[in-house]
């Protein structure tokens, strides 16, 4: 373990990943809330090892209870994980930088590969689409030399987050539907200083049929 402190996460992940049971360096090596979300996932893959056991036992006796004992433990630790994820999730978005969402792209990349994104909790699709636009935003601010703006820094908790979310694809549909007065529409978007690739990547992820229209609103009324 020499260098650690030359470590970035990514580097301290693949090295627990190598001996996620050893408590004792990974509470040297990660934060409180960071180890949490390691021990949760090992908790998991342990779970996962037990039950499948016990499963094929319970082929071999013809007992279909296993099944649904599966389901109520799992659904305890999924809960208990999205917790202890969502918490770190918290504590990145608080420090309001490029870096930091750099951290919570790895923080997401580990639980798919680990298979364990629950899309039914909604935070994961909501977090997905913010970093598809945090990566769009950060391209355009390299290429532009760092003359433009990654408007989702402003976001600095989940709450903030999943609110932004679900309001801009309830926004776009009444712009779509022509049922609410655009003006307060606009304003909303430009008070949170949302850009347009902001707005843009969460039009194509919201299923908004009429795309083009609500778009052409949005640039004659914020981008013009």
């Amino acid at each position: 373990m020499s260098d650690i402190d030359q470590w970035n996460l990514n580097d301290k992940i693949q090295y627990w990943k190598k001996d996620p049971g050893d408590k004792d360096s990974m509470r040297v090596l990660f934060s409180s809330e960071e180890y949490d979300i390691l021990d949760a996932v090992y908790q998991f893959e342990i779970f996962d090892r037990a039950v499948t056991e016990r499963l094929e036992k319970a082929k071999l006796t013809g007992s279909i209870s296993e099944t649904f004992i599966r389901v109520e433990e799992e659904a305890e630790i999924s809960v208990l994980l999205k917790e202890r994820f969502m918490r770190q999730m918290d504590i990145l978005l608080e420090k309001g930088t490029a870096e930091a969402w750099i951290e919570i792209m790895i923080w997401y990349s580990l639980l798919e590969e680990e298979k364990l994104i629950v899309e039914d909790f909604w935070e994961f699709p909501a977090l997905r689409t913010m970093i598809d636009i945090f990566m769009k935003e950060l391209n355009v601010f390299l290429e532009k030399g760092g003359a433009s703006r990654i408007s989702i820094l402003s976001l600095h908790n989940m709450q903030e987050l999943t609110d932004a979310y679900f309001k801009v694809i309830f926004l776009c549909r009444r712009i779509e539907y022509g049922v609410e007065p655009v003006d307060e529409i606009i304003e909303y978007i430009e008070k949170k200083q949302f850009s347009d690739t902001f707005i843009r990547a969460i039009i194509q992820t919201a299923q908004i049929f009429n795309e083009e229209k609500v778009i052409s609103i949005i640039e004659e009324w914020c981008w013009k």
